[in-house]
């Protein structure tokens, strides 16, 4: 089950709660467990965070272990991440340089695979 990926594999008009991807990122890549690219700033994204978590920077990623199946995964950046039912998720980032992206996946009878990504190479843009 060492196939577990974490990637940006998604169309950039995909809907994701009301805004599409290229609204919430540009150029936004995952290159060995950097993860690089752009984030806009987005004000009001309040039909999928609530309070404070509504403003900011956000992060689309798809996390899948291919050819697998029954696999559980979490995805977790300061708490965990709802995968919706492709494996895209989306999380608020606050800190690129403190936060990281943490994959596991499991599956009943095989050993986890865990794989931690860091932010450090992400521009957040600001209001």
């Amino acid at each position: 089950m060492s196939g577990l990926t974490l990637d940006t594999d998604i169309a950039a008009d995909e809907d994701l709660f009301g805004l599409t991807v290229s609204d919430l990122q540009s150029n936004v890549a995952i290159s060995g467990n950097a993860i690089t690219g752009t984030l806009h700033y987005i004000d009001d994204y309040s039909t999928a965070f609530s309070g404070d978590e509504a403003e900011g920077n956000y992060l689309a990623i798809h996390a899948s272990v291919p050819d697998v199946d029954d696999v559980t995964i979490t995805v977790t950046v300061t708490n965990p991440v709802t995968l919706d039912p492709d494996g895209i998720c989306v999380c608020r980032i606050r800190d690129k340089s403190t936060q990281t992206i943490t994959v596991v996946a499991s599956k009943e009878g095989y050993a986890s695979v865990t794989k931690v990504y860091t932010l450090s190479g992400l521009t957040c843009e600001t209001e």
